[in-house]
């Protein structure tokens, strides 16, 4: 069965884009999360964004789509700016919150966020890619 999800690049003034340290491993990740059946993608990334963050979003556009065969996933990245809310800093699923310069981006990253984050900075929008995961992720995650 495939998964989908919906992750959003959300930027302030400074271009810095917004992560969320995760409760579950500590590593640092995009908003986001798995969409409901039967909800439009754009409603499913704001919402998460909204449940993992406090912050209200109005998306943008789209990065593109991302498919991983090996965890039959699909993931669909956003680009948003903040129109609300505020910022958590210990909610149900997120330790932590932070703007990054992209430039300086931490080094424990869900695989991959690092790639969506540049194919945002060069402006590639509305992509369709496949993304191989390392035989080691494979290990520990699989």
């Amino acid at each position: 069965m495939q998964t989908e999800g919906v992750f959003t690049i959300v930027v302030n003034k400074k271009q810095e884009v917004l992560l969320v340290k995760r409760k579950d491993l500590p590593i640092w990740d995009l908003p986001g999360g798995r969409v409901d059946e039967g909800e439009l993608l754009e409603e499913a990334a704001k919402r998460e964004v909204r449940e993992e963050t406090g912050y209200e979003v109005e998306i943008v556009d789209k990065v593109g789509v991302y498919v991983r065969p090996s965890f039959h996933d699909v993931q669909h990245i956003y680009t948003g700016i903040v129109t609300g809310g505020w910022g958590i800093e210990n909610g149900p699923e997120t330790a932590k919150l932070k703007f990054f310069n992209p430039k300086c981006l931490p080094l424990l990253m869900v695989p991959h966020r690092k790639k969506q984050i540049r194919d945002y900075q060069k402006n590639k929008r509305h992509l369709k890619e496949i993304l191989e995961d390392s035989w080691l992720f494979l290990k520990l995650f699989h």
